[in-house]
């Protein structure tokens, strides 16, 4: 069936076809894990600030302090709050357009590696030996990190102030912080829990710049709105950023808890964790609908001559509060705000 097939294939597809040399695909796999940021990304124009890990620019959406690079194991793994994650290989073929063979040739000639030639077991084996100290290495970093992260966490919250009810940005979006405290450079600081154990903290600027301390602990993590009256009457609302959830406590006259995620990627995971502590509490997700956003990025796949993905695969705060809701058994409300300037 193949044969009969390529008989009705274009001469100059065939010739293409056959012209190109077989490559050793794992070969090159092996090769770029740890060198995606230092030789990879630049030799292709991905340019990154520094190494990458705080957040900046995205190289495929463009969209400001919305992408960063983790590079978990030396795989140049990124996450970008709009266009979703992947790891080294897929940025390169994304940012590129090429199919997936003249993305490793391309890897491999940023690497100086001719990938046509048959790597050797010793080549092979020092490989997989570098890999496995570098994920070694990097899960005590990991952890260090995350400990000094609560150390200082604790060290914040505790010399910080009540906040002044004149913060430029509580002005802005009409909100209060019953729950937040305020540092001595007038940043806002909420306290990030993960199971009522304090594990981080993110600081909001006057001009609602954002930043959680570095190495700390995101994924999982929460913070809550309440008094006292309203923690255990049976439901919760869980929403992403500080200013929706102190916006939607408000507009419930302050009788339900508000559970901030701080962006949509962590609701399934803080769902998640609200469903083992509240298990008969109803949780119900106040999703940001970001169907702007969703179109132009949809657009932009178009224009540059991808299969676009069904419009609401772009639509992350949507898409995200969608599968935490029925991770948890939870329900899915769009919350509408008179005042434009409510999320960020």
């Amino acid at each position: 069936m193949s044969a009969l097939n390529l008989t009705f294939m274009p001469s100059d597809l065939l010739d293409s076809v056959s012209a190109r040399t077989a490559l050793d695909f794992e070969a090159i796999t092996a090769a770029a894990i740890g060198n995606y940021v230092s030789t990879i990304f630049p030799s292709v124009g991905i340019n990154l600030v520094g190494n990458g890990s705080k957040h900046q620019a995205c190289p495929l959406c463009g969209g400001r302090d919305r992408w960063r690079c983790d590079d978990k194991q030396g795989a140049g793994t990124w996450i970008c709050s709009q266009c979703g994650a992947g790891n080294g290989f897929m940025l390169v073929q994304q940012f590129t357009g090429l199919d997936a063979y003249e993305t490793n040739k391309l890897i491999a000639s940023a690497l100086g590696l001719d990938a046509s030639e048959r790597v050797s077991d010793e080549q092979r084996d020092e490989w997989r030996s570098q890999q496995v100290e570098r994920e070694v290495a990097e899960d005590e970093a990991k952890v260090a990190a995350r400990a000094d992260a609560v150390l200082r966490s604790h060290s914040i919250w505790e010399n910080a102030r009540d906040v002044s009810p004149q913060h430029p940005y509580l002005l802005r979006k009409s909100i209060g912080a019953p729950t937040l405290r305020q540092n001595s450079a007038g940043q806002l600081i909420v306290p990030m829990y993960q199971y009522e154990v304090l594990v981080n903290v993110q600081t909001i600027a006057f001009d609602g710049k954002k930043l959680f301390l570095s190495g700390g602990a995101v994924s999982g993590a929460y913070h809550i709105i309440y008094n006292n009256a309203t923690v255990d009457d049976g439901i919760l609302l869980l929403c992403e950023g500080y200013a929706t959830g102190a916006t939607v406590f408000n507009a419930m006259q302050g009788k339900c808890p508000v559970v901030v995620a701080f962006n949509a990627y962590n609701l399934i995971p803080v769902a998640g964790s609200m469903r083992e502590q509240y298990p008969t509490h109803r949780i119900i997700i106040c999703a940001d609908d970001d169907k702007a956003t969703a179109i132009r990025l949809r657009e932009r796949d178009i224009t540059e001559g991808k299969t676009p993905k069904p419009l609401e695969e772009y639509n992350a705060g949507l898409r995200d509060a969608q599968k935490a809701a029925a991770l948890v058994g939870g329900e899915v409300i769009i919350p509408k705000f008179e005042q434009k300037d409510v999320a960020e």
